[in-house]
């Protein structure tokens, strides 16, 4: 069966209660929601090979080697984040420099790095979509593994770069991740 494409859906304003009952009923259908200016966009649920590279790019997160610690790298995964603009994204890994407030609903603070795996039939939402509005709304990296290649496209302020995976980043935050 031929992955479907993300579907976006022009649908009108919705108060934050609201919405996140919506991302909770999806997610209990199996689906994953976003909210872009594009609309809401769904796509499915990641399988066993996607959660087994996200957890392994969890684990690998950590402090600079040596020196002072001025970033806690806080790392959630699979979290809707509400960012600036009033988009959510939902993004495979997020690092955070200071814990984000616990909530059961969005997390309102914006990652200082986000990590993306690409999903067979979605990787348009992840390569071209995604950079762009998490780097204008104040995330410092977004790093993206193409599986189709097992390439690391890595998005800053200051451009692209492409690298094979693995390979070990030093972040703008100064945690280190390897993906």
């Amino acid at each position: 069966m031929e992955p479907m494409e993300a579907v976006a859906l022009n649908l009108p304003p919705i108060d934050e209660e609201r919405l996140w009952t919506l991302f909770a009923k999806a997610e209990e259908l199996g689906l994953r929601l976003e909210m872009t200016d594009s609309g809401m966009t769904w796509e499915a649920m990641p399988g066993q090979r996607h959660q087994e590279l996200t957890l392994s790019i969890v684990n690998s997160i950590r402090p600079p080697d040596g020196g002072e610690r001025e970033c806690g790298c806080h790392r959630v995964f699979d979290v809707a984040v509400w960012l600036r603009d009033g988009t959510v994204k939902r993004p495979d890994v997020s690092i955070f420099c200071a814990r984000p407030p616990e909530d059961d609903g969005f997390v309102h603070a914006v990652p200082e790095a986000v990590v993306e795996i690409t999903i067979p039939g979605y990787e348009e939402k992840d390569l071209i979509h995604g950079p762009p509005l998490y780097l204008r709304n104040g995330v410092k990296d977004v790093l993206v593994l193409d599986r189709r290649d097992g390439t690391v496209h890595r998005f800053t302020p200051e451009g692209k770069t492409m690298h094979p995976s693995p390979t070990d980043f030093e972040l703008s935050c100064g945690c280190r991740v390897t993906v």
